[in-house]
């Protein structure tokens, strides 16, 4: 097994806190295409904090840092979005901003770079996303600098030039990656073509960078609605029986899943019904050391599947956040690598910022009202 995908999985995982002004702006997936009129950022927070305590309780952490940009929206109670997106406080006053300028999309640390260590360097790939995602590129140069900066690292960081949306597409199952992407004029919805998301060049690339093996590079076509293969499977660890893919057979295209069973062997694929995959965003589970967070709303038999393999589970409530923008705990979350070392007391980790994190909570606006104007004319898909 290369050195890459033997550490692709380690205790420490990046994440980034949602907004202070919440909003489904770009409607890029199936969940964020609805255009709800009322949000609440603090029940968002709530949610983000959940997967953090989840990670700590399983015996990972996870690397953050908060940003000036949404200092504006702090305090302020609560909030509300106008006409040509300005946002300003309940009841009037001053704009605080403007919802054209919030990157909304940023607490999806999953699309995030892939990082290697290789004896004392820091390697990062740095994904190729939507144009109104490249701005939250910057967040993860200062995480990787100040990691480099805490280990004793040198830091190297390259740019993917091929569209690639990030570790959502890499899942590491035992001596091989399934690498996921989409094709245009497969990639459908009931209104037509949607918008891309990784493509096969850019996958490759990802694996050229790390690495890979080419005889164990597994490249698998999605589906609409999965945008990413993160919400089709995900590469589980379990206590026995040797590394699972934990697989929704529907999400790939064509004979996609059963070339992906051939080529990981008998035994090898752990099924995900369509009601949990689709409806509930079962492969979006995101596990840490022997420990599953799983969105609240999967089946008991999911659940079963998953301490059968000597699993442990914890359910994570996702109906604000990522019920409205779609997603769940892996989409909230960024493997970082086996073999990175940080201080225990590196100033980055939740464990250590966790008062500062919970006191923050409070300064949240409880709603965020959009006018029903804002949505008119914007592309959905």
């Amino acid at each position: 097994m290369s050195n890459a995908l033997r550490n692709v999985y380690g205790p420490l995982l990046a994440v980034r806190p949602p907004v202070a002004a919440t909003l489904n702006k770009a409607g890029a997936n199936y969940k964020s295409e609805v255009t709800f009129l009322e949000y609440s950022p603090r029940e968002a927070y709530d949610e983000w904090l959940r997967i953090c305590e989840g990670i700590v309780d399983f015996g990972g952490d996870a690397i953050f840092d908060f940003e000036a940009e949404d200092e504006p929206f702090l305090g302020k109670g609560d909030l509300r979005v106008e006409a040509d997106g300005t946002i300003r406080a309940e009841g009037g006053g001053e704009a605080l901003g403007n919802m054209d300028e919030i990157l909304t999309g940023r607490v999806f640390a999953a699309n995030g770079p892939w990082v290697v260590v290789e004896g004392r360097k820091l390697r990062a790939l740095m994904p190729n996303m939507l144009t109104h995602r490249l701005a939250e590129q910057p967040y993860y140069l200062r995480l990787l600098e100040s990691m480099a900066e805490a280990g004793g690292y040198e830091l190297s960081v390259e740019a993917n030039p091929h569209r690639w949306e990030g570790m959502a597409d890499v899942a590491v199952v035992g001596e091989k990656v399934v690498l996921t992407y989409t094709v245009s004029g497969h990639y459908d919805g009931a209104s037509g073509p949607k918008t891309m998301r990784s493509s096969r060049e850019g996958v490759e690339r990802a694996a050229d960078f790390a690495g890979v093996p080419e005889d164990a590079r597994v490249f698998a076509e999605l589906v609409y609605p999965h945008f990413h293969g993160d919400t089709v499977h995900f590469g589980a660890r379990p206590g026995i029986d040797g590394a699972k893919l934990v697989h929704y057979p529907g999400g790939l295209w064509g004979e996609g899943s059963a070339r992906v069973e051939s080529r990981l062997g008998a035994g090898a694929i752990v099924p995900i019904g369509r009601d949990d995959a689709v409806e509930k965003y079962a492969g979006n589970s995101r596990q840490v050391e022997n420990g599953v967070l799983v969105p609240d709303g999967v089946s008991a038999a999911f659940v079963e599947s998953l301490e059968s393999l000597g699993l442990r589970t914890l359910r994570v409530p996702l109906f604000e956040l990522f019920g409205k923008a779609g997603g769940g705990p892996a989409c909230a979350t960024l493997y970082l690598p086996k073999n990175l070392e940080l201080p225990p007391r590196f100033p980055l980790r939740f464990s250590v910022r966790r008062e500062e994190a919970l006191r923050r909570r409070d300064r949240l606006p409880e709603k965020l009202s959009v006018d029903p104007a804002y949505f008119e004319g914007r592309r959905r898909g």
